[in-house]
């Protein structure tokens, strides 16, 4: 046998006996094996140790106190507004919005009822137009109903569909 051969020999059993002593654990150390109930207590006694933070970092006193509501910005524009406006006199000369305001008066509405969009409060273009297209939903639930009011000369006079 030649001293290469006997190297490789002897690297082959000391790989080996590495090898076994990695897969076989020690003969005075028991195996532990992890399970959920374990797994689980371990979380729970090392989670209490931990200290908790606040979601903001806010004190108590910080947190009574309300925040500051954003100030309600107003519509500048000129032809923003005309154009509103115009949306608005469209609603109005209908009639579903004649009987509502007969049938509904104004201290008797509540908040389903329907409400003129203000047209100096600050929106988008498709939040504007959005408020328009429900505001004449809900008019068009008075449109069907034929009720006899007085109108300004004081005659009384029946409103057809």
């Amino acid at each position: 046998m030649s001293i290469n051969d006997y190297i490789k020999q002897s690297w082959n059993e000391l790989c080996e006996n590495e090898q076994e002593q990695e897969t076989q654990p020690p003969p005075n150390k028991p195996i532990r094996r992890a399970t959920k109930e374990k797994m689980k207590s371990d979380s729970r006694e090392s989670s209490s140790s931990r200290k908790k933070s606040k979601p903001n970092g806010k004190n108590d006193s910080e947190k009574s106190s309300k925040p500051a509501k954003k100030p309600i910005e107003l519509e500048t524009d000129q032809d923003v507004l005309q154009r509103r406006q115009k949306q608005i006199d469209y609603g109005k000369n209908t009639v579903g919005y004649q009987n509502y305001t007969h049938q509904v008066p104004m201290d008797k509405r509540t908040k389903e009822d329907p409400k003129t969009p203000d047209k100096y409060a600050k929106y988008s273009r498709r939040s504007w137009d959005m408020l328009i297209k429900i505001w004449r939903k809900k008019l068009h639930e008075f449109d069907g109903e034929n009720i006899d009011f007085e109108d300004e000369t004081g005659n009384l006079s029946e409103l057809e569909n």
